[in-house]
């Protein structure tokens, strides 16, 4: 029976890339969009969508994919290339910076809570040492040492609270160029403008409209219809 099904997955997942092959971008997306709803979750597979919504001139819906497949293996190179052609504007100008950001950026959560138990244990384990070597010395540079892993250590917490930080914030993709009023609903006052694939994260929520406060700093109220999460549904 496993086998049975595997082979109907392989033939599904070739259908799809017969498609995309040919430029059968739509068809290819639906043939993609059964994984999905079947419950699989891959980088492999939010790319793939996301290349075919790229295609159809969807960008916000392709974005959205690139994220939910750069959440799952942000060291994808596939994902970081699709990525850069929405964030290329948004490198912080300070290089170094910038070079901790892409660090911390191409890490998961998952490998920093490994990184965080491994630094820890090898602290604890150095401490009491050090503890040791006050009464009976042992010729063994734990200064040194004691100093490289809480450097590790610190940039493991960091690394992993800006990940957690990003997985709690409802973090959202504009789908479809809106204006953001001050209130929910087109009754109150414009705001300003969210373009297609702009990113930032949901603040609350009523009646069918969502506050959304752009990464920029700026927000407002947007139809919901017209935004996206990346990882979560909203009741």
């Amino acid at each position: 029976m496993i086998y049975i099904s595997l082979i109907l997955l392989s033939s599904l997942l070739t259908k799809a890339e017969d498609f995309y092959k040919n430029g059968l971008y739509k068809e290819a997306l639906e043939e993609y969009k059964e994984f999905e709803t079947a419950g699989m979750s891959n980088p492999n597979l939010y790319l793939n969508i996301g290349n075919c919504y790229y295609r159809l001139g969807e960008y916000g819906k392709a974005l959205v994919y690139y994220r939910k497949g750069w959440f799952l293996s942000p060291n994808d190179p596939n994902i970081l290339h699709n990525l850069s052609l929405f964030t290329k504007n948004q490198e912080n100008p300070n290089p170094f910076i910038s070079l901790i950001k892409k660090t911390i950026d191409r890490i998961s959560l998952r490998y920093f809570s490994y990184l965080l138990v491994i630094t820890l244990s090898l602290l604890i384990i150095l401490i009491s040492i050090r503890l040791i070597q006050s009464v009976r010395p042992i010729k063994l540079p734990i200064n040194p040492l004691l100093f490289l892993a809480s450097i590790i250590f610190i940039f493991s917490l960091i690394g992993f609270g800006i990940w957690w930080g990003r997985v709690q914030s409802k973090w959202v993709v504009v789908l479809e160029s809106s204006v953001a009023y001050s209130g929910p609903g087109e009754q109150f006052k414009e705001l300003l403008k969210m373009d297609e694939a702009e990113e930032g994260r949901l603040i609350r929520q009523s009646d069918g409209w969502w506050l959304v406060q752009l990464n920029g700093g700026e927000g407002g109220w947007i139809d919901s219809s017209k935004v996206s999460l990346v990882l979560e549904e909203v009741d």
